[in-house]
């Protein structure tokens, strides 16, 4: 099924496509030869959903681009950008009469891969150079000069064919009356020399007016395999300028686009008509402070698109597995399960140490002042959230080492307060989890990790 921004947009990016494809039309102009865009987002943010789905809407709009959508990555094991570039716009500009010359030359350009040189290599010297580990050198270690003339004459033959295909596709780019769009994905997860061997050949070969290159990257990742061939020494940004004129981020990491795909992820795991589709029970009932607290949460953790649809799945296969329909769950336990699920997907070794009852209050505490929900100190939704996190952690904890976390933390200020003024407001919290005089009982988080570890095992046995 194609991706359309109709069925799949759950970030709401049909408008900034819309501005993109406007932009590179204007700018693509300001340029002698062809023009370069970097589309910068974050392993499993959702880049290749939104090339997918601007790619087959161009193709059905107004004839405003030619587009060509490439997965680099599906092309890696061939090796050879070049041909795999030129045969996706072969594919593009049929029936053409142009393209007859450029097929012909392309493929005398294949006869020159590694395996097919050192046959003609062998053919004319007598040497195979791949089996001897040896291009200029004989057995004894004296250079042969005509291994050196045939590799010469391969050379220049080569690149004769280099020049002739790059001019027939200069020349059909100009006789071709629309810009030609040719999208670039899965780049970063190549391997790190065929990832710059792409980019080198965009750079070099393939700079023709009337060409525009988007490339969808996570530079983080590119950058690595950069520098995993230049050295560690490398300045990225500056080497990458070469290659792109413009940069763009995706903008998927704003709160309005998180609350809306969080929003699209409830209303696909969390409904009662998705559970009916499903044909499950409701697990638990939720409120609109349910969703707002799970919408917190998926910021709070800064959840990129993949984590967020792994992080539904997984939570609402625990939730329904473990409820039965015939009684509503505590909230503690509903949104603690949230929590514990996005832990083990952001913070394994924390999540673990919590599972296992293996952290310190003091150590909680520390991990707790790093979240966003609790920028605000004196909002009252950061003491739910304390109440939560502590309760849920360390209920057989004693009530006085419990307040003085709260008070580090900063959501708690006894100053002012009657005696036991903590202890009735935590109270309160307790039944979210708890049944009166039940605190003192295992963690809930330590069970709600059990749980989790029980799918995981399972899904991998």
């Amino acid at each position: 099924m194609d991706k359309t921004f109709s069925g799949f947009d759950k970030f709401g990016l049909e408008p900034f496509a819309d501005k993109l494809t406007t932009y590179l039309q204007v700018e693509s102009q300001f340029v002698d030869e062809s023009f370069v865009l970097s589309l910068n987002s974050e392993f499993g943010s959702g880049k290749s959903t939104f090339l997918e789905m601007w790619a087959n809407k161009l193709k059905s709009a107004d004839n405003t681009f030619k587009v060509v959508y490439i997965n680099a990555w599906e092309s890696d094991f061939q090796g050879d950008p070049l041909l795999a570039i030129v045969s996706y716009l072969l594919d593009l500009l049929q029936p053409s009469k142009d393209i007859e010359p450029i097929k012909e030359t392309a493929g005398k350009l294949c006869k020159f891969g590694v395996s097919v040189a050192n046959d003609l290599v062998q053919k004319f010297t007598g040497v195979d150079i791949i089996k001897a580990g040896q291009y200029a050198e004989s057995e004894d270690g004296i250079a042969k000069p005509e291994i050196g003339h045939a590799c010469f004459e391969l050379y220049q033959e080569r690149r004769k064919l280099f020049d002739k295909l790059r001019s027939l596709l200069r020349d059909l780019a100009l006789n071709t009356e629309q810009l030609i769009l040719i999208i670039i994905d899965e780049l970063d997860r190549c391997r790190p020399d065929y990832a710059i061997e792409f980019l080198e050949t965009i750079k070099h070969f393939f700079d023709i007016r009337g060409l525009i290159f988007v490339i969808g990257v996570d530079k983080n990742q590119l950058a690595s395999s950069a520098k995993a061939l230049f050295g560690q020494q490398l300045v990225f940004d500056e080497y990458y300028r070469k290659f792109a004129h413009r940069d763009v981020n995706l903008p998927v990491k704003s709160q309005p686009m998180t609350q809306r795909f969080c929003g699209k992820l409830v209303e696909q795991y969390l409904t009662e008509e998705a559970f009916r589709k499903k044909m499950l029970f409701p697990y638990a009932k939720h409120d609109s402070y349910r969703i707002k607290n799970i919408l917190e949460l998926c910021i709070a953790f800064s959840l990129n698109a993949r984590q967020m649809h792994e992080f539904f799945r997984i939570a609402a296969h625990v939730l329904s597995a473990t409820k039965t329909s015939s009684r509503e769950m505590l909230w503690g336990w509903h949104i603690g399960t949230f929590f514990m699920t996005a832990l083990s997907i952001k913070n394994r070794a924390l999540y673990e140490q919590i599972g296992n009852t293996q952290i310190s209050l003091s150590e909680f505490t520390t991990f707790l002042k790093k979240l966003s929900l609790f920028n605000n100190k004196s909002d009252r939704n950061a003491f739910w959230w304390a109440a939560l996190f502590y309760l849920g952690a360390f209920s057989d904890q004693p009530l006085a080492k419990l307040q003085e976390e709260f008070q580090e933390l900063g959501v708690w200020d006894s100053s002012g307060k009657k005696e036991g003024a903590f202890q009735d407001e935590l109270d309160q919290f307790a039944k979210g989890f708890f049944l009166w005089g039940d605190r003192f009982r295992q963690p809930a988080f330590s069970e709600i990790y059990q749980t989790l570890e029980e799918l995981r095992r399972f899904a991998e046995n």
